[in-house]
C-alpha cells in the first residue's frame, strides 16, 4: 500500500528511541547485540508508519503509546501522548485499524474523553519494551508484552490523586479518519479482586465489518477509589457502564494515594472471542508482577529469530538497518490460533493480513527460508477460511474478510482484492518449492475456484484472459488484467505438479492473456510499447502511459492501473520477462528503456508493484544493472525512514533480500542473483540447513559480482532454484568495482522462454 504523507508527517524529527548500535569488527554478531541493535526509530520517526510498542515475534498484541494525527499507526513522535492502547498494525498505509482499550495514567481525574495528552521524555523503545516519562503528570510509564498480553509498570510521584482510566470508546479509525466509533460495549470493575474486564464492538478502518474485542485487566494493589464513568458522567463506586449508541464513550478509573516514586502496576490481556478467553491467557501468560522477567522473555523470543542470521563485516549502520528490517518483517500478520471469534477450529488462524498484495512478493518468501512453519500454518489458515468464508480476500483485518466500506454516491459497496488473487502466489511459491505438512488436494480445489470463479467473469468469459475497458466494477483493467494474468500462471504449476494436466494447460494459456493490452504503438518519452486500456472490441483508448486514467476515466474505480502507472506495469510480467522483452524491442531495448524509467524516476521504488523491477535487467543479460539499480534504492531506506509505506514487512523483506544478494520471482523456484552487501551471512532455516552466503571484498563501492561459485563449484548464471539452497549451501561471490561479464548468458526461465 502506498500512502502520500503531508509535509509535516513526513518531516517527523527523531526521538530518543534506542538505536542500540553496538560497535562491531569482523566477528558475528553475538545472540546478546541481537537484544540492542535494532533501531526501533527507523520508520516511526520518519516515513514508514511502523507500529513503535514492543510485541513479541507475530503475536496478536501490540501495546503501545497513542498521539495526536498518528496516522495508522497510532504514533506520531512530536506529539503528545495521550495513553497506551494495546492493538496496532504496523507500516501500514490508508486506513487505519484498532488503538482498542486505551490506559492512561494521571495525576487527577481530568475529563475521561478528552486526552489532553502530555509532553514526554526519557523516551526508550526497545524490542521487549518501551518506556517514557510523562512529562505534565511525572508518571514514569513501562510496558513489556506476551502472545496475548501486556504489563505495565506506573512510578507516580506522592499524590493523593494518582490515578489510572481505561478507555474503553478510543480508536484509531475514531480519532485520526473520523469514520470509526463503538456502538456496543460493557465495562465492569472488581475492587475485591482488582479487575477490570469489558468488551467493544469497533466500526471504521480497514474492513467493512465490526471488529468485536475483549478484554480482562488486573492491577496490582487496592485503589482508594474505583468508577466507571459515561459520557463525562460517572462517579465512585459505580462498577459497571453500558455503552448503547454509537456516540456513548464509556471506561473505568481507579485513583490511588502514592508515594513518592511508587509503582502501580496493571496487567491486561485481549482476545477476540470472550472476557474469559482474555483472563484466561493473563493467567497464562503474565501470573505475577515480575516486568523483567516479561521483558527478558520477549528480548530471547526476539534474539532466537534474528540470530537465524548472522552477520561478519558491513558497517555498524549496514548491519542495524539490516536487523532492524528482519525484526519488522516479523511483525504482521498476527497469529491468532485458538482465539478465532468466527467459527470453531483446529487449525491454525491468522489475521491482519493488511495485505497479501504487499506481503506475497517477500515477506513469505523470506519466511519460507527462515520459519518454514509460519508459511505452512498461514496456507492451513487460508484453506479454513475458504471452507468457512466461502472465499480468501487479500485484506484480512479484525477477523473481517473485506476491504473498505464506501461511503460515496453511487460507488460500489467495497472494493474487493487490491489486485488479483494474490493468495494464489503463496500457495505457488509454497508448493514449487516443496513446504510439506498442506493438504494440496483441499489447496488445490481453493486455488481452482479462484481461477474459474474468483476472476472477474470479463476475464473468465472464453478464457480471454484480460479485462476491457469497463467491463469491471472495480476498475483497474489493466493492472488486474496482468495480475490475474500471474494468478493463473501460478495456479497452472500447482495444477502441474498435481497431474492436473488440462487444468495445468488451460491456465497456462490464459495467463498470456495479458498481451491483448500491449499497445505496440503506444508511445511516452521516445519509447513504443506500453499496457494500455482497451474496449471490448479492441479499440485503444486516448492514453497516456505516465497516468493511471485514460482520458474518459472519472471517479477511483475508473483507473486503469492502481497504484502506479503504465511505466510501473509494463515491467511487471514476473512468468515471462522473455516475451516483455522481446515486444519492448529486445535486450537491447529493454534495458535502455528501463534505465530511462529509472532515472527519471518514473519507477516507484516506494512501492509493491516495483520491487522486482530491477531484478529483471537479469533477464535482459545485465545482472551488473540488476546490482547498481539495487543499490541504489539503498539510499531511500534511513535510520529514520522507509521510501514509502513499510506495508507490515513487505518493505523490510526487499531490503534483507536485496542485502543477502538474492531475491525470490515469487511464485516460481526462482532467485534472482544481485551479490550480497556483507562479507558473510549465516542463515539457519528451520530444518537447521544452513545457507553461507559470502560477499568476498563486498564493499559499499564493490556491488558488481565478478564471479561465483555454489558448494565450490563455478555458478555462470545470475540465477538459482530453491532446489540448490533449501537443505544447505554455500554462495561464494566475488565483488569488485566494475561491471563483468558474468551472468549475462543462460537467463532465468521464463513461459516462453525455459531455461537451458
Amino acid at each position: 500500500m502506498k500512502f502520500v504523507v503531508s509535509a509535516a508527517l513526513a518531516s517527523r524529527v527523531s526521538v530518543a528511541v534506542i538505536l542500540g548500535c553496538s560497535v562491531f569488527g569482523m566477528s558475528p554478531v553475538t545472540a546478546q547485540d541481537l537484544s540492542t541493535v535494532v533501531n526501533r526509530g527507523m520508520g516511526t520517526t520518519g516515513t514508514g508508519n511502523v507500529s513503535i510498542g514492543p510485541q513479541l515475534p507475530w503475536a496478536s498484541i501490540n501495546p503501545g503509546p497513542e498521539t495526536p494525527d498518528g496516522y495508522s499507526d497510532g504514533y506520531h513522535a512530536e506529539k503528545k501522548i495521550i495513553g497506551f492502547s494495546q492493538l496496532h498494525v504496523t507500516g501500514t498505509g490508508s486506513f487505519g485499524k484498532y488503538g482498542q482499550f486505551l490506559v492512561t495514567p494521571q495525576i487527577g481525574i481530568k475529563n475521561p474523553n478528552a486526552h489532553p495528552g502530555s509532553e514526554k521524555s526519557d523516551e526508550v523503545a526497545g524490542i521487549g519494551s518501551y518506556q517514557v516519562r510523562l512529562k505534565d503528570p511525572g508518571i514514569l510509564c513501562k510496558v513489556s508484552p506476551t502472545e496475548h498480553s501486556a504489563i505495565y509498570q506506573f512510578t507516580y510521584p506522592e499524590s493523593d490523586e494518582s490515578s489510572l482510566l481505561i478507555d474503553l470508546s478510543y480508536s484509531i479509525p475514531g480519532t485520526i479518519f473520523n469514520a470509526g466509533y463503538m456502538d456496543e460495549g460493557e465495562v465492569f470493575v472488581d475492587p475485591k479482586s482488582h479487575t477490570i474486564r469489558g468488551w467493544g464492538s469497533y466500526w471504521g478502518g480497514w474492513s467493512a465489518e465490526a471488529v468485536r474485542v475483549y478484554f480482562c485487566a488486573e492491577y496490582s494493589r487496592d485503589a482508594e477509589v474505583v468508577g466507571t464513568w459515561k459520557n463525562k458522567k460517572g462517579g465512585e463506586g459505580e462498577l459497571s457502564k453500558k455503552c448503547e449508541n454509537k456516540d456513548d464513550k464509556i471506561g473505568a478509573w481507579l485513583k490511588f494515594k502514592t508515594k513518592d516514586q511508587e509503582t502501580i502496576g496493571l496487567k491486561l490481556a485481549v482476545s477476540f472471542t470472550s472476557m474469559d478467553r482474555a483472563a484466561e491467557f493473563l493467567k497464562a501468560e503474565i501470573p505475577d508482577w515480575d516486568f523483567e522477567k516479561v521483558k527478558s522473555a520477549a528480548e530471547s523470543a526476539w534474539r532466537d529469530k534474528l540470530g537465524q542470521v548472522r552477520l561478519e563485516g558491513g558497517t555498524e549502520d549496514e548491519r542495524t538497518m539490516f536487523y532492524t528490517t528482519l525484526f519488522n518483517t516479523m511483525r504482521m500478520p498476527k497469529n491468532r490460533t485458538g482465539d478465532n471469534p468466527h467459527w470453531q477450529s483446529d487449525q491454525p488462524y491468522w489475521d491482519d493480513h493488511y495485505c497479501v498484495w504487499d506481503s506475497w512478493k517477500t515477506t513469505f518468501p523470506l519466511h519460507l527460508l527462515l520459519h518454514e512453519s509460519m508459511v505452512r500454518d498461514n496456507l492451513k489458515a487460508f484453506i479454513d477460511r475458504y471452507k468457512h468464508n466461502g472465499r480468501v480476500m487479500d485484506a484480512f483485518v479484525g477477523g473481517n474478510d473485506r476491504f473498505y466500506k464506501w461511503t460515496g454516491k453511487d460507488a460500489p459497496e467495497w472494493l474487493g482484492n487490491q489486485g488479483g488473487d494474490d493468495v494464489d502466489n503463496i500457495f505457488a511459491d509454497a508448493c514449487v518449492k516443496g513446504v510439506e505438512g498442506i493438504d494440496w488436494k483441499e489447496a488445490y480445489e481453493f486455488l481452482k475456484f479462484n481461477a474459474d470463479q474468483q476472476r472477474t467473469p470479463s476475464y473468465r468469459v472464453d478464457d480471454r484472459g484480460w479485462v476491457p475497458f469497463r467491463e469491471f466494477e472495480f476498475g483497474l483493467y489493466c493492472s488486474r488484467s496482468i495480475e490475474f494474468a500471474y494468478n493463473d500462471f501460478c495456479v497452472s504449476e500447482v495444477a502441474a505438479k498435481f497431474r492436473q494436466t488440462e487444468d495445468a494447460k488451460r491456465y497456462a494459456k490464459r495467463s498470456s492473456g495479458w498481451e491483448n493490452l500491449w499497445n505496440p504503438d503506444e508511445e511516452s518519452d521516445g519509447f513504443k510499447g506500453f499496457l494500455a486500456p482497451r474496449w471490448h472490441d479492441g479499440t485503444w483508448l486516448k492514453f497516456d502511459p505516465k497516468n493511471s486514467r485514460s482520458e474518459p476515466s472519472y471517479g477511483v474505480t475508473d483507473r486503469s492501473f492502481y497504484q502506479g502507472s503504465s511505466w510501473v506495469y509494463s515491467y511487471f510480467i514476473p512468468h515471462d520477462f522473455a516475451r516483455l522483452i522481446e515486444l519492448s524491442g529486445g535486450k537491447e531495448a529493454y534495458v535502455k528503456r528501463l534505465e530511462h524509467a529509472l532515472d527519471k524516476k518514473l519507477i516507484d521504488f516506494s512501492n509493491e508493484p516495483s520491487f522486482l523491477t530491477p531484478f529483471s535487467f537479469i533477464y535482459a543479460g545485465r545482472p551488473d544493472l540488476a546490482s547498481k539499480w539495487v543499490r541504489s534504492n539503498f539510499k531511500n531506506y534511513t535510520m529514520t525512514s522507509y521510501p514509502g509505506d513499510e506495508d507490515g514487512g513487505a518493505m523490510s523483506s526487499w531490503y534483507v533480500f536485496a542485502s543477502l544478494g538474492l531475491f525470490p520471482n515469487a511464485g516460481q523456484d526462482v532467485y534472482l542473483l544481485n551479490g550480497p552487501r556483507f562479507p558473510k551471512a549465516t542463515l539457519t532455516r528451520e530444518n537447521g540447513a544452513k545457507i553461507v552466503i559470502e560477499g568476498v571484498d563486498a564493499s559499499p563501492e564493490n556491488i558488481y559480482v565478478q564471479s561465483l561459485t555454489v558448494n565450490g563449484k563455478p555458478w555462470d548464471k545470475a540465477w538459482l532454484r530453491h532446489e540448490d539452497i533449501k537443505n544447505g549451501a554455500t554462495l561464494r561471490f566475488v565483488m569488485g568495482p566494475e561491471p563483468s561479464d558474468w551472468g549475462t548468458k543462460n537467463p532465468p526461465p521464463s513461459v516462453s522462454q525455459p531455461a537451458n
